[in-house]
């Protein structure tokens, strides 16, 4: 079996972020390619992906495209074509700015608890937002991911998305 590190790119930034446990599932069934953020880094990188939530823990593991910095207004029009998003429900949550979040790939691994993190690293917290593991203090949780077995994986075709959304762009 593979490892994640065999979809790991060494040139991309590796950040951990926090989801709830529906867009998990939303992304784990294919519903969900777009992740919106208020603020959020703004180039191309991975994330391994923390589920909040009594059940939840690490398993995980996307790449995402050019984060899209777009108006609200065109940002909905993204969601509504692209995942039948709720055109009130992000005006809700992005409010007066945002940033769409392709994923274009998805990595699952056995999903690893809070505790089991911690065993790693010991100052290991679920991110609010997210951080970065490529830094030197997060080298030993960064190397035991990529270490974790690779259960499925497939990558998200963005070109005829993106020409769907061209207007947009």
């Amino acid at each position: 079996m593979p490892l994640i590190q065999a979809h790991y790119n060494p040139q991309l930034p590796t950040l951990l972020m926090s989801l709830h446990p529906q867009p998990t599932a939303d992304i784990l069934s294919g519903r969900k390619i777009i992740e919106y953020r208020r603020r959020f880094f703004q180039h191309p990188f991975q994330a391994f992906i923390y589920t909040t939530g009594p059940a939840g823990g690490l398993h995980l593991f996307l790449t995402f495209d050019q984060p899209i910095i777009r108006p609200t207004s065109d940002l909905i029009q993204i969601g509504t074509r692209l995942q039948a998003d709720s055109p009130a429900d992000l005006t809700t949550y992005l409010a007066d700015q945002g940033v769409a979040l392709p994923v274009k790939s998805v990595a699952t691994l056995p999903q690893l608890s809070r505790e089991q993190l911690q065993q790693v690293d010991p100052g290991f917290v679920a991110p609010r937002a997210y951080f970065f593991l490529d830094k030197p203090n997060k080298y030993a949780l960064l190397t035991n991911l990529l270490q974790q077995p690779c259960l499925s994986y497939h990558e998200i075709d963005w070109e005829p998305k993106y020409a769907a959304i061209q207007e947009f762009l």
